[in-house]
């Protein structure tokens, strides 16, 4: 297997360092650009109606920068809420609530991981259905 690719896959499943940090400043830039890009439709059209609205957001364009957008809302979220869990889901936080989850921390976090990675499929599941419906 590529030694590239080998490492790209690590730097997601140890989820450390600047890349995150980046990753995470990067997409805020992306769905600020996106709320700019629809107010500035909205702003800019004089008489909006039913189907002058629809017309915009059943192009193409509209519907695949919709795509890119909560794809991106769902990989932002994910690494805000590892972050939380990284945070506060330890041994040593959970230890000054109660000792017994403290033991149970990191099953805990692990739980935590995968019910909100669900979430996240299948809300993008949902919303990409939506879109291209």
């Amino acid at each position: 297997m590529d030694s590239n690719f080998t490492s790209f896959f690590w730097i997601f499943v140890f989820m450390k360092g600047s890349f995150i940090w980046y990753t995470q400043r990067y997409t805020s830039i992306v769905i600020l650009s996106y709320l700019i890009y629809i107010l500035s439709f909205i702003f800019t059209n004089q008489d909006i109606n039913f189907f002058s609205w629809s017309d915009f957001f059943l192009s193409f364009q509209v519907r695949f920068l919709s795509s890119i957008v909560f794809l991106v809302i769902v990989l932002h979220a994910f690494i805000g809420l590892w972050t939380v869990g990284t945070d506060y889901l330890t041994k040593r936080t959970l230890g000054f609530l109660n000792v017994s989850l403290s033991r149970r921390a990191n099953i805990l976090r692990y739980i935590y991981y995968v019910i909100f990675g669900l979430l996240g499929i299948v809300y993008l599941t949902a919303i990409l259905y939506i879109i291209w419906l």
